[in-house]
């Protein structure tokens, strides 16, 4: 993958840090309004952990924002190409 693609969990861990400083909340106080440990919110910001949608609804109550206001991110313009295997026969790839 390009260094200048990031995915969905780089994205929403950008959007989590900058709507939390945005309000001037530290991470340590973000992460005990929302319930879990300060370690995990740094996971999320880094975009090393996958939060469920659960988790989203209560990042969404802590920053006073809608879902869809805290999944706003710029639109994604190029995908990359994944390379398919051409055919497979019998568990073997084909050239």
């Amino acid at each position: 993958m390009p260094k200048t693609t990031i995915n969905v969990q780089q994205a929403l861990g950008l959007r989590v840090r900058e709507l939390r400083a945005e309000r001037g909340i530290t991470q340590e106080e973000f992460a005990e309004r929302c319930g879990v440990f300060r370690t995990y919110m740094s996971r999320v910001e880094a975009g090393k952990a996958n939060p469920t949608l659960t988790m989203l609804y209560v990042f969404s109550g802590a920053l006073s924002v809608t879902i869809q206001e805290l999944l706003e991110w710029p639109t994604v313009t190029s995908v990359p190409k994944v390379r398919s295997r051409e055919k497979l026969s019998r568990g073997r790839v084909s050239k």
